[in-house]
């Protein structure tokens, strides 16, 4: 996937006769001239409800929903915006606060505010993917309907409301700017609903993507994905049996601009805001201690998990923790998997866990594993670890093949959701490597500014 700048369609002669404008009103004080006529001037640098009109610019369109998805979902070095992936990293097990916002820090701690001006920029740009991939999916049903490129803009607003439906709470409202310029207010959903809507889109990408294309892999681990969130084990595998396992679907970024640069490796490593755990809160997965560690030069330092390569970076911004940084992400060039093969595999496996197929199940990750020359679980393994056992080493397998791709928190929530499990068992809920404790959440509230919309009170409920 692509990170394309904008193109500033007929940029020039707008600009020119927004300047023209400016220097008459100038020039001639505004003598007999019509203020308001004078302040009506072009926006050359923003695409206006117009333009879905003219199919030269469905390419834009497109470009548009690419770059907005990669600002939401994966992040940028410019400004501080933070992405799904580190919002919902941080308030999973797998990164810590180690910078100075406290805004940051309430998401850590699990004691989120709906006040809080950090979850509030996230929201914005998620929902700025969003209507970004809907003005997309217009733009091709009257110009391009079916095209490749049809497929993918569907399948990107697919992946970020399931998004919305993993990291926030249930109830969540989605308002829409219609193509005539109506602002409609949207009805909170269920988060059920919101996997509903997330696996609608999917399929409808499905239905228009070339059979075994990138778009149609795309669409099929996505209806998975939201399969898997709404408890519908078989059908999510059967979604991805024909997906390859050396598939990947990625946000690509670049170093020619900071709003291009991989968001992980810049919070990261970068400006050190956020930081790799071990066992964060006592109850977190202990990615160091399982991880390969380097030194600042590269060199392997204790050879461990190769998914978890992390290494020792000096301080944190806040000069009060020790900074341990990521290798995931070496560079700020380097692509976010979004969408992959080995994901697929992970679903087929977890049908076969709650079919109690364990043959099958084993001898799935026993093949990823050997791809990264990890050791083969066995039949033995498995009846050591009993049966709450087995699902606590799949959701590490998960986790680790996953990791700092956006899953982490869906799969918390999941744990809590589906099997039972108490929340401060799976989230970090002890002891606090910083100042203050622990509070009990497990999603994200709506943040304040959706109170404008008549439609919404607040969340349903707070629960997984």
């Amino acid at each position: 996937m692509n990170t394309i700048n904008h193109p500033q369609v007929r940029r020039a002669p707008g600009l020119l006769r927004a300047l023209g404008v400016a220097a008459l009103a100038g020039a001639f004080g505004l003598v007999g001239c019509d203020v308001d006529s004078v302040l009506d001037v072009d926006d050359t640098e923003t695409a206006q409800l117009e333009d879905i009109d003219d199919p030269e610019n469905v390419p834009v369109f497109r470009a548009h929903a690419i770059g907005e998805t990669q600002v939401a979902y994966a992040g940028r070095g410019a400004a501080q915006d933070n992405s799904f992936i580190l919002m919902s990293g941080l308030l999973s097990d797998e990164y810590e606060a180690s910078g100075t916002f406290p805004t940051r820090i309430e998401v850590d701690r699990r004691d989120i505010l709906n006040t809080n001006s950090t979850v509030q920029t996230t929201y914005r740009l998620m929902h700025r993917a969003r209507l970004a991939a809907i003005r997309a999916d217009r733009a091709y049903e009257l110009h391009d309907e079916g095209a490749a490129g049809h497929a993918e803009v569907r399948g990107l607003a697919g992946l970020v409301y399931n998004a919305f439906g993993e990291m926030y709470c249930s109830g969540q409202p989605f308002s829409e700017l219609t193509p005539d310029g109506e602002f409609i207010y949207g009805s909170p959903l269920t988060t059920d609903e919101v996997f509903q809507e997330a696996l609608q889109w999917h399929q409808d990408a499905a239905a228009i993507a070339s059979e075994g294309s990138r778009e149609a892999h795309l669409a099929a681990i996505g209806q998975a994905r939201a399969l898997l969130n709404l408890g519908q084990y078989q059908e999510a595998a059967d979604a991805v049996s024909d997906v390859p396992t050396d598939f990947e679907y990625v946000i690509n970024h670049s170093d020619a601009t900071a709003r291009q640069w991989n968001g992980a490796w810049n919070f990261v490593n970068n400006v050190a805001r956020w930081r790799i755990p071990d066992m964060a809160g006592g109850t977190g997965l202990p990615y160091r201690t399982d991880g390969t560690e380097y030194d600042a030069a590269g060199n392997v330092v204790e050879q461990g998990d190769p998914r978890i390569e992390w290494f020792a970076d000096g301080v944190g911004f806040n000069s009060a923790v020790a900074q341990f940084s990521q290798l995931k992400y070496a560079s700020r060039g380097d692509p976010t998997p979004v969408a992959t093969g080995i994901e697929a595999r992970l679903i087929e496996a977890e049908a076969a866990l709650q079919a109690d197929n364990t043959g099958e199940f084993l001898q799935l990750h026993n093949d990823l594993r050997a791809t990264v020359g990890l050791d083969a679980f066995t039949e033995e393994d498995a009846d050591a670890l009993g049966a709450d056992g087995v699902v606590d080493l799949h959701f590490q397998e998960r986790a680790y093949w996953l990791w700092q791709t956006g899953h982490r928190l869906g799969d918390l929530r999941r744990l809590v959701r589906q099997y039972d499990r108490a929340a401060d068992d799976v989230f970090p809920s002890q002891d606090y490597f910083g100042t203050g404790d622990f509070g009990s959440d497990v999603n994200f509230p709506i943040p304040v500014d959706e109170e404008n919309n008549p439609e919404f009170t607040t969340c349903f409920d707070r629960e997984a």
